[in-house]
């Protein structure tokens, strides 16, 4: 920790290092509890090896070179985006976001003392999670992302050739270009969070209020991106099949109450309408990426393989 707590001694007089909560994926730095002037705070360390060993997965220059940058996109999004998101899509709070060559440290509030806790998979988080995503969404629509990605997500196509070779071929395949561009050429636009799994949120069960985290993957996208991949990582293949166009709906509900509160120029039929259509697309387009990285992987269902079929080219030679 020497190098980064360089970083943070010229702004702070005290600076008490606790336990380490994880370690970042593969190498890539390390999440600690500490007092910052005597104030629980969390210290998010970042530093990627030119060399990254995965015990699974050989990474290769295409995929070092994603995880770097999705740590440039986290920083700028904590330097110059978060402070400025509305009341009912916050993020958790960044007291300072530092940068000195491979190094990165952002400085986070303990959402725990404020009352936050990791969310839980209920009805009540999910419904939350949705107004969030509805928030976020709304506010960011046809804003620029710049330093974000330009495509949001981990997934989308262009970041992975690796798992794309690694694909049978075969009509899911054939028509992954066709998805990608049917998701990259919609007409509305905004940011997406473009990681929002329920890990990533804390939910404050007094107020019923969410807080979103690891912003990596932010950048440009529809938001039936950021709701397909939520409710996947909350709901199994029974309860998708059974709830999942509930929740589409409940966030439609939101979202067009979300867009009367920050006044968009646009009609919310036009949106909701063409990103429902692209609801099957984002499922097609995770679903390629699965079937390129573990194609035994448990999201790989019958409700994700019924959706995508709406959108898969079976026609393709």
């Amino acid at each position: 920790m020497a190098p980064f707590l360089s970083l943070l001694k010229p702004y702070y007089k005290t600076i008490t290092l606790g336990e380490v909560i994880t370690e970042l994926w593969s190498g890539c730095g390390h999440i600690v509890q500490c007092k910052i002037d005597e104030k629980p705070c969390v210290i998010k360390a970042i530093s990627v090896p030119e060399q990254i060993n995965h015990p699974r997965i050989k990474q290769s220059i295409v995929a070092i070179q994603r995880k770097k940058h999705s740590y440039i996109v986290e920083y700028n999004w904590y330097k110059h985006y978060s402070q400025h998101l509305p009341l009912c899509a916050q993020a958790i709070t960044c007291l300072k976001a530092l940068a000195q060559d491979n190094l990165k440290l952002l400085v986070f509030t303990d959402f725990n003392i404020q009352g936050y806790q990791q969310a839980k998979s209920n009805n009540d988080v999910i419904q939350a999670v949705l107004s969030w995503l509805a928030h976020f969404h709304a506010f960011h629509l046809k804003q620029p992302s710049k330093g974000l990605w330009q495509q949001g997500n981990y997934w989308h196509l262009a970041t992975r050739p690796d798992e794309f070779a690694n694909m049978l071929n075969g009509p899911l395949k054939q028509s992954a270009q066709q998805i990608n561009d049917s998701l990259v050429n919609a007409q509305f636009q905004t940011i997406i969070h473009g990681d929002a799994k329920l890990a990533n949120f804390a939910y404050n069960s007094a107020t019923q209020n969410v807080l979103g985290y690891d912003f990596q993957y932010t950048g440009k996208g529809v938001g039936v991106i950021d709701v397909m991949y939520f409710l996947g990582s909350c709901l199994n293949e029974t309860e998708l099949t059974k709830y999942a166009e509930g929740y589409l709906n409940t966030y439609f509900d939101y979202l067009t109450h979300a867009l009367m509160v920050y006044k968009k120029p646009l009609d919310p039929a036009s949106l909701i309408n063409e990103w429902r259509a692209l609801w099957p697309v984002a499922w097609a387009d995770f679903y390629r990426f699965l079937a390129g990285w573990d194609p035994t992987h448990i999201k790989i269902n019958s409700y994700m393989q019924r959706i995508s079929s709406k959108c898969i080219n079976t026609n393709v030679s």
